[in-house]
């Protein structure tokens, strides 16, 4: 099970959700309309996980967002469990994927 409050923490992320992949949340940490934020991270995760298979480029295991005011880094792991970060400064931005690597293989 993921901590996600000690995730959140040690990534100095501001807010961090733990979801499935039809958008289901779970928990969340620092995030306003969390629910609406699964869903849509949720069918992003779809849509990416479909296309890898459509291209024949593998399994789908992470997803990163960037845009001019932060990233969200979202994890899938071998089942349907996601987990996803999101901060405001991108200068964590190699944490964030480092520690999301992490967070299924343990």
């Amino acid at each position: 099970m993921i901590d996600l409050n000690t995730l959140v923490e040690e990534t100095g992320a501001e807010s961090g959700l733990v979801f499935n992949i039809d958008g289901i949340l779970v928990e969340s940490v620092n995030l306003e309309y969390d629910g609406n934020v699964a869903a849509m991270i949720g069918m992003i995760l779809k849509m990416c996980l479909e296309m890898s298979e459509d291209v024949n480029t593998g399994e789908l295991k992470q997803v990163m967002i960037k845009n001019h005011d932060g990233i969200v880094v979202a994890n899938k792991d071998q089942g349907d469990n996601c987990v996803a970060l999101l901060t405001k400064d991108i200068s964590k931005m190699g944490l964030l994927l480092r520690k999301m690597d992490t967070i299924f293989s343990n």
